[in-house]
């Protein structure tokens, strides 16, 4: 049994949109559970950097950083999963087993954890998933470019959208679970950006601290994402050439990033022995909320 049927298996409800494809399926599981009782994690999905794009320092404003990030939580899953000293003393670690669908035993929690890691990687690489523009029109920041409003433009409407929409590239998301043809584009997409940025041309992708990924994406914030627009307008078509390449280039590191971490994993390592590897029984429930 692999670590995501773990969770397919028990809560179906859950992961019925996990079929054929279940390891790139999965990866909307984290902002899926938002609206359905998972709203513990949603500040893991961002680590927010203030940038100050009129000047001073963070305690000039009103801002309160959040006590957890997406930085934090990379590094919890993947201390659990390599059952690193004190994994299980790391707020991040008893967050996630003292929340999730109610019944969940020890072995849900892991693989929910797994989806939680695939999502968590990609976000750390969105550039605007890793700061917060402060100034004073927006004293507790603005989040993420998501108060950045711009005209509307195929149904996007913030900055922060426009990032996620890979700056307008891929607009669409394909409905889950993938159908025949849905799949054979989503191929043909990623061999093309795999094209268009081969690893000499990216960031080192053995570099495996979620640490150094957020210097990265902040950079690109702070030196790219937020020049030379204006709320409320379009933003210019050379600022659309040259942030599709920037995006491209951050979902290319990530997936080379994302293989290197699954395979340093000490634990996956040893799948599908998962009684040796999870000394909690199977039938021993946590202490979950719904």
């Amino acid at each position: 049994m692999s670590i995501l049927d773990i969770l397919k298996k028990s809560f179906p409800n859950w992961t019925f949109k996990e079929q054929d494809h279940p390891m790139v399926e999965c990866t909307t599981f984290a902002d899926v559970i938002k609206y359905k009782g998972g709203n513990w994690q949603s500040v893991w999905h961002f680590d927010d950097q203030p940038y100050m794009d009129e000047g001073g320092k963070p305690s000039d404003f009103n801002y309160t950083k959040p006590e957890h990030n997406v930085t934090e939580a990379i590094n919890g899953i993947v201390d659990w999963f390599n059952a690193a000293e004190g994994y299980d003393k790391s707020p991040i670690f008893d967050i996630m087993t003292k929340n999730g669908p109610s019944g969940h035993t020890m072995k849900d929690a892991w693989s929910q954890a797994m989806r939680l890691l695939l999502h968590y990687v990609g976000d750390s690489h969105q550039p605007l998933h890793g700061e917060t523009r402060l100034d004073k029109e927006y004293p507790n920041g603005d989040r993420g470019g998501n108060d950045f409003p711009l005209i509307t433009h195929i149904k996007v409407k913030n900055l922060h959208s426009v990032w996620d929409k890979v700056v307008y590239e891929f607009h669409t998301n394909p409905k889950l679970p993938f159908t025949a043809d849905a799949w054979t584009l989503q191929e043909t997409q990623v061999e093309k950006l795999l094209k268009d940025h081969p690893v000499s041309s990216l960031n080192d992708v053995k570099n495996l601290d979620p640490f150094q990924w957020q210097k990265e994406t902040f950079e690109i914030a702070s030196t790219f994402a937020y020049i030379n627009i204006k709320e409320g307008e379009a933003l210019p078509e050379e600022y659309i050439t040259k942030g599709v390449q920037l995006a491209e280039k951050q979902i290319v590191t990530a997936g080379y990033r994302l293989a290197n971490l699954l395979k340093s994993l000490t634990h996956l390592k040893q799948m599908p022995e998962l009684d040796t590897i999870m000394s909690v029984p199977e039938s021993q429930p946590v202490n979950f909320t719904q």
